[in-house]
């Protein structure tokens, strides 16, 4: 039987948030609840324990996404015409 490693400050803290939730959380959502270092490896840690359970849901994310346009500009005009 192999000993688990003590689970890091990050995971701890990753629990205590999705203990106090009533519906569950996001990592997305632990972020703007300002816990801007969660991540997925924190909460895994928390599954692979028994801990936590997770469900997969849909949501919708705005996305930005980069595409080429034309910008335009005035060219310098010649004298005299």
């Amino acid at each position: 039987m192999s000993k688990k490693t003590e689970l890091s400050v990050n995971s701890k803290k990753a629990y205590e948030m999705v203990k106090s939730s009533e519906n569950g959380l996001t990592i997305a959502e632990m972020k703007e609840m300002g816990f801007s270092e969660a991540n997925s490896s924190h909460l895994t840690a928390l599954k692979r324990r028994g801990l936590v359970d997770s469900v997969e849901i849909e949501i919708e994310v705005p996305t930005v996404i980069k595409r080429k346009v034309q910008k335009y500009f005035v060219v310098n005009e010649k004298e005299g015409e």
